[in-house]
């Protein structure tokens, strides 16, 4: 078992745009079921990470209408965002349930894209912390835990992915994230796992 203590749990894209049935991205799944498992076990895994003590660290994005932050994005996510308008005013507000509570680590803005740890506060948090055993979730399975993943584990952390409190796409996205990249570079995870696990 884990010390919770020194054990960080990183909820990734909590946020009405991806979440809500207004939000802009919420309909490129087209494997609603997935999605709709991995908000369940989401609030599961978040709240035993409460219970247990462990830290909670909430990654997302929120834009000013101009997105300097992105440069000139001329292709991949950063040209995508500005295109799609995302991550702007009540789209970028948490999700119900998934509000941060006091004492929790915000990062709403990250300049790199899509990996948490690039252009945030994230890895500096950890390490200040003495915190290596991390547990990532979120949306989408495929881009930002996926890149968050790699990041963490070319940082060096103990990294677990909670596979079903997070959802690709399509469930093919799902299947192959668990069959081919998941084991180069991290623990894939059941929810029930993570509960016992911590």
């Amino acid at each position: 078992m884990t010390d919770a203590s020194k054990s960080a749990l990183i909820l990734i894209e909590y946020v009405n745009d991806w979440l809500s049935p207004t939000g802009g991205i919420y309909p490129s799944f087209q494997d609603r079921e997935q999605a709709d498992t991995a908000i369940a076990n989401s609030k599961i895994i978040l709240a035993e990470a409460r219970r247990r003590g462990m830290h909670v660290l909430h990654a997302s994005l929120k834009f000013e209408p101009e997105y300097k932050v992105l440069g000139d994005g001329k292709y991949g996510l950063r040209s995508m965002m500005r295109t799609y308008r995302s991550f702007l005013g009540e789209q970028a507000d948490f999700f119900p349930g998934f509000e941060p509570a006091a004492g929790e680590h915000v990062v709403r803005e990250r300049a790199g894209g899509s990996s948490v740890f690039v252009g945030t506060t994230i890895d500096g948090y950890l390490r200040n912390n003495g915190i290596f055993d991390i547990y990532l979730a979120g949306f989408s399975l495929r881009q930002c835990v996926e890149s968050s993943m790699r990041s963490a584990h070319d940082l060096g952390y103990h990294t677990n992915v909670v596979w079903d409190a997070s959802a690709g796409y399509t469930k093919k996205q799902q299947e192959d994230f668990l069959a081919e990249i998941a084991p180069f570079y991290a623990n894939a995870i059941t929810t029930q796992e993570f509960v016992k696990q911590v």
